[in-house]
């Protein structure tokens, strides 16, 4: 049988519960489409299927395919879908019945409500709004868009402030604190970060009780209660021992040159009688003026090993003095770390305060509230018998930007999934409850609002265990087929990925230990050009008052770098290098719309990108792509 070759066909088999772990360009969606088409034509009715993905853009795309092979179908000839359908199964189906795929469309189109492919935070919407009673919630309840997010938040930052200035103590102190130590802009983002987090700061203090103070000084390393510098300062100086200072710098100033200095820096500090500052004497004993690593001279200076019992003993005063430093520093973290959770719960009560006055809600609340829902309220289990009447397929996409709260959302729908009750034949359906989970761990959007990639692998790991237990078919192929890329392009990659340093944050799915690509272009030439680096020459002094000092010089790297970029356009134009049109399965001269230029950001190379192309002549889009909020 052809699909027990294929891990994409395998993993749109509906009959096995599948966590799929796939590179980019593997043909993700068009697998989870296939899935959808296979669990439809098995005679699934389309309300009983949920699609979860992350984004609005993906949610419509995902919608569009699907339509768009459901569509195809309805119109085909007989012998082009009874061959559309062989290719989507491996093998001719089973008990085929051309007219009733033909009906699909239709009957996807006319389900009520239309076919559940949405983000996750429309599913906790919908949901909420199904059982407002149940989970606490006003039924009118509004979901907030960025402008009045915005507002909201400025609203509950001048909250706040005005409940600093009313001479709410905690709340004023901290306040002025992070104000002068942070920016402006800082500042601001502090409040943007509490509000992403404010959920599991809330259970960190909920957790810690009354003693907010007495548990954050304990994490900060000060078991015996709070703290301040001043008394770290103390401590260190009741140990410092000004004889053994004297002692080493008298044999210091007669060492080589660097010993001397070293000998003239430690007399500046004995001139006083008191004892010096920790960071005054570290400044001697550790190297980036006190901030950095010990310095190797205590250990190394052949001046000092002449009295061994001195030598011991500064070595002693530099570990001692370095471990100070690292109290003063944690007596810092424990202060900020307590200015920002106050600011915190200041915070989110006027956060949360002016939402409610709206009647709104933000994603983070969607998910909240849902989970609540089907989680710790004294309805959940009634909403799950509701739910479990509705839902028998899930599928999630983008499975490494799924967080926390969110995969745990997904086990409460799946609880009955694996329970070994409700079986297809006893619910007259055609198929037994599956899961569907495919995602890449490489493509994770940097822990985007508070997604664990990693979470993917033990999430895979533990419903294996339940698939097993309750004796379902389960698998976890591996997408490793690009229809994007060349084998040129892709062997580089693998290349790069080798060596275990760089495959340190590219971690390789569980079923290999490397990182492995096979290209589906397998006959189409490609090709991998590194530039040598361009770096900027020695920069040039200049006054505000001559020019901008933010202005690109003339000759920078990036202006450099923007011709040289603009110019290998121009010339593959102009060589008529080929391309190949997918659309017409033919190859043609490239043309300006074939290039696509990636930078980290838009920034200064961007703009010098765009001037550049622009010179040359070749249109180009970019920056006229405005968003209409700017």
């Amino acid at each position: 049988m052809i699909e027990a070759q294929d891990p994409q066909r395998i993993a749109a088999n509906p009959a096995f519960n599948v966590f799929v772990t796939a590179n980019a360009g593997s043909g993700k969606t068009k697998t989870l489409i296939d899935r959808v088409a296979r669990l439809l034509l098995k005679r699934t009715p389309p309300e009983r299927i949920l699609c979860v993905t992350y984004t609005k853009a993906a949610a419509a795309e995902m919608q569009r395919r699907l339509f768009h092979v459901l569509g195809g179908w309805s119109v085909m000839e007989d012998a082009e879908l009874t061959k559309a359908l062989t290719d989507l199964v491996g093998e001719a189906p089973e008990g085929l019945d051309l007219s009733q795929a033909r009906r699909l469309f239709a009957q996807a189109l006319e389900t009520p409500g239309g076919l559940k492919i949405q983000t996750i935070h429309a599913f906790c919407e919908q949901l909420l709004k199904r059982f407002p009673m149940e989970a606490g919630v006003s039924p009118r309840f509004s979901v907030m868009d960025d402008a009045e997010a915005s507002l909201i938040a400025a609203e509950a930052r001048a909250d706040v402030a005005t409940l600093a200035l009313g001479g709410h103590a905690d709340v004023q102190a901290a306040y002025a604190r992070l104000s002068i130590a942070l920016d402006h802009q800082s500042f601001e983002q502090m409040f943007a970060d509490i509000e992403a987090r404010r959920f599991a700061l809330a259970h960190y203090v909920e957790a810690v009780d009354d003693d907010l103070e007495g548990a954050v000084w304990y994490a900060a390393g000060f078991k015996e209660g709070p703290s301040s510098a001043e008394a770290v300062e103390m401590e260190a100086a009741s140990a410092f021992d000004r004889e053994t200072w004297r002692a080493a710098m008298g044999l210091l100033s007669q060492g080589g040159k660097n010993d001397q200095k070293n000998a003239t820096l430690i007399a500046r500090l004995l001139e006083t009688g008191t004892a010096p500052s920790v960071m005054d004497l570290c400044a001697v004993v550790c190297t980036d003026k006190g901030e950095g690593t010990p310095a190797t001279w205590v250990e190394k200076s052949a001046t000092l090993k002449t009295r061994p019992d001195i030598h011991e003993l500064m070595l002693a005063e530099q570990t001692r003095l370095c471990q100070a430093r690292e109290r003063l520093r944690a007596v810092n973290v424990a202060l900020d770390t307590l200015a920002v959770l106050r600011l915190a719960m200041a915070y989110a009560g006027a956060y949360v305060a002016r939402k409610d006055a709206r009647g709104a809600m933000d994603f983070a609340d969607l998910i909240d509230k849902a989970l609540k829902l089907v989680k710790e309220r004294p309805d959940a289990a009634w909403v799950l018998y509701k739910l479990d009447g509705g839902i028998d397929h899930i599928l999630v996409d983008e499975a490494q930007d799924t967080a926390p709260e969110q995969w745990e959302l997904v086990e409460r729908l799946t609880d009955q999934f694996f329970s070994g009750e409700g079986a297809a034949e006893d619910r007259d359906l055609p198929l037994d409850r599956s899961l569907f989970v495919v995602g890449d761990v490489k493509q994770s959007i940097f822990s985007f609002q508070g997604a664990d990639a990693s979470r993917v692998l033990s999430e895979s790991r533990a419903y294996q265990e339940k698939a097993l237990a309750s004796r379902r078919k389960f698998t976890a192929p591996d997408l490793i087929h690009s229809w994007r890329s060349t084998p040129e392009v892709l062997r580089v990659v693998d290349t790069v990925f080798i060596p275990e340093e760089t495959r340190r944050g590219v971690p390789p799915p569980e079923s290999s230990n490397v990182v492995h690509h096979i290209a589906v272009r397998a006959d189409h030439p490609g090709c991998v050009e590194l530039w040598p680096i361009v770096q900027d020459d020695k920069i040039e002094e200049r006054s505000a008052w001559d020019r901008p000092v933010d202005q690109e010089a003339e000759g920078s790297a990036n202006q450099r770098l923007a011709k040289q970029v603009a110019k290998e356009i121009d010339d593959l134009i102009a060589r008529g290098d080929a391309v190949f049109d997918k659309d017409l399965r033919i190859w043609r001269p490239a043309e300006a719309g074939d290039v696509l230029i990636l930078v980290r950001r838009r920034g200064v190379l961007f703009n010098e990108l765009l001037r550049a192309i622009k010179r040359v002549k070749i249109p180009v889009a970019g920056a006229d792509r405005l968003r209409l909020s700017e």
